[in-house]
Parts: C-alpha cells; sequence; structure tokens
C-alpha cells in the first residue's frame, strides 16, 4: 500500500469527481467507434463535427444532473468545456486508451491514445482519467501485459494529480456463447481483486451477477479502492436494478454510457433535444437518486484520512 492512497492529492480528485456525499454519478459521452457503429446502424451520417455536436448537446444536457462526466479528447473534451456545457460543480475524466469500445475480443494490449497524456487532460481541466481494459485473469499471458499498462497509467496520472478510473472488462472469447461463460462472475472478481493491487483510484466494474458474486467483489477491491458500476448497454430499467444491486453491496456509485442517451441518437437535432430532456436526464437522475441513497460514500470506504502533523510540507 503506497502513501497515495491516503493523500490529500486523491482525496481532493475524487472529490471533484463525487457529490458532497462521497458518491459518483457518472455520465460517460467518450464513446468512439462504438458510437460510429451505432450510429451507421441507425442509418446517421455525422462527421467529425456533427458528432462533436451530438456530444456537446448530450454533456450540456447530462452533465448538470451528473457528479462528473467522461469526455474523449478526440471529439469533445475540449469543445464541451469552451462551450460551457460542463458546469463547475461537475468533475471531468478523460479516457486515456487509443482506442474506442470496439471489439475487445481482439485486442492484444491497451495502447494510449497518441499525442494524449494525463498532464494534458489535467492542464484541460480535468480530475480524473480512466483506462478501459480489457482483461481477463484466465489469459495470462495478455493480463500481464494489460498490468504493465495499468502501471503505467497509475504512474501517469498520480505525476498530473488526476485519479484513475480503471475498467477492467471481461470479454467474450472464441467459442464462448457469451464473456466468459460459467465463469463470468468469478472472472469479474479475479479480475478486480488483482487490479486492486495495482491501486488505481476507482474500478469501474461489470454487474457480476449473484448477490455473491457482487459481495465478493466488494471484498476483492478491500477497503481502500472504492467501485462503480457501469452501464455495459443494459436496458434502464435493468440498469436501475443493477446499481440498486451493486450499491446495496457496496458500491460507491456508477458511470454509465449510451442506456443513458441512447433516445437522443435520432437525426432530428430538436428530436434529440426534446429526448435529452424528457427521457435522458429524468432517467439520469434517477439512477443518481439511487445511488445516493444506497451507495457507500468513498470516504466512509477508506475511512479518516492522516491529520497532517506540524511541518509536513517540509
Amino acid at each position: 500500500m503506497s502513501d497515495h492512497l491516503h493523500s490529500a492529492q486523491r482525496s481532493r480528485a475524487l472529490d471533484q469527481l463525487s457529490s458532497a456525499r462521497g458518491v459518483i454519478a457518472g455520465a460517460a459521452i467518450d464513446h468512439r467507434d462504438s458510437l460510429q457503429a451505432v450510429l451507421a446502424k441507425r442509418g446517421l451520417e455525422l462527421d467529425h463535427a456533427g458528432i462533436t455536436r451530438l456530444k456537446v448537446r448530450v454533456a450540456s444536457v447530462l452533465a448538470p444532473a451528473a457528479t462528473m462526466v467522461l469526455l474523449d479528447a478526440e471529439y469533445a473534451a475540449a469543445q464541451a468545456l469552451a462551450a460551457g456545457a460542463v458546469p463547475g460543480s461537475t468533475g471531468v475524466a478523460v479516457p486515456l486508451e487509443g482506442m474506442g469500445y470496439g471489439d475487445v475480443a481482439k485486442l492484444d494490449v491497451t495502447t494510449f491514445l497518441e499525442g494524449w497524456s494525463p498532464e494534458k487532460g489535467r492542464r484541460l481541466g480535468a480530475s480524473g482519467a480512466k483506462l478501459l481494459l480489457p482483461y481477463r485473469v484466465d489469459v495470462a499471458d495478455q493480463a500481464e501485459r494489460q498490468e504493465r499498462v495499468v502501471a503505467e497509467a497509475v504512474a501517469g496520472c498520480r505525476a498530473a494529480g488526476l485519479a484513475l478510473i480503471l475498467e477492467p472488462i471481461v470479454y467474450k472469447r472464441e467459442n464462448e456463447e457469451r464473456a466468459g461463460g460459467d465463469r463470468f462472475g468469478e472472472l469479474v472478481v479475479e479480475g478486480a481483486r488483482r487490479l486492486a493491487t495495482l491501486e488505481p483510484d476507482v474500478l469501474k466494474l461489470q454487474y457480476p451477477g449473484s448477490a455473491e458474486a457482487r459481495a465478493d467483489v466488494d471484498d476483492a477491491c478491500g477497503s481502500l479502492i472504492p467501485w462503480v458500476l457501469l452501464g455495459g448497454g443494459a436496458d434502464p430499467a435493468v440498469l436501475e436494478g443493477q446499481i440498486e444491486d451493486a450499491c446495496r453491496a457496496g458500491a460507491s456509485g456508477f458511470i454509465v454510457g449510451r442506456t443513458l442517451f441512447d433516445a437522443a441518437l435520432v437525426e432530428d437535432e430538436a428530436e434529440s433535444e426534446r429526448a435529452l430532456h424528457e427521457q435522458c436526464r429524468p432517467l439520469l437522475e434517477r439512477l443518481a437518486g439511487i445511488a445516493e441513497r444506497l451507495a457507500q460514500p468513498w470516504r466512509e470506504r477508506l475511512g479518516a484520512l492522516p491529520t497532517p502533523g506540524d511541518g509536513w510540507y517540509r
């Protein structure tokens, strides 16, 4: 255990990403290739500028109801902040990986976005960074390579003063009907257990399934690494139940992506705006209400931070 886990730097960054109670209600708007794939399926042909407008529109409606938003450097982070779409009370985190949410099963090792860094994210005004990590403990050689990537991200984020949100994904392998098969929950738990030792600031995890698996996830993260639930494209009604289950099991909230703004992915911008206000934001507010009521605040998980003594700055 390093001193960083009890540092003022870390606690300040997590405070900026969470509510006053210490609960995270995050909106992930950092999708790239996966968003393009969805838009193409719906016959929406948006160029780079069109995707930026869409993301800024989504951020301007959802960010005020979130404790934090994830925004990517390629399309929306600087643009949304320049447009005033994210209020000062809402934290910002930026992805570090050079890929989006494509076919993670084909990824050998996560690479960082070329020309981007935690330091540049910090200068932009971010309080956190996110690293998407296709990861299975039963694929030993890839797991070791991915752990080296995590160590590099941890070091970079600490140097820049950002909280690292690590998002391991148990992916589907060849000949599996679903990711992880019958071992999915076990792989989520054991992945969290191994990655927690690398000391990310937050683990963003898939819904592990059973009540036993949820309790095991909480135990795997230990007393110093808070965890939040990711959305995974679940139906809104299903997602509400998953967030409630996860928060009761010890999660410190959620960071959800396309489920929040799927209704706004339509061609007409006025219709998209209506959907954001009438469907998307109310959904986020419901989810945030569940988390605020049930989630374990991250400070409660860690316990009291040490009080600096005289001359601490020397």
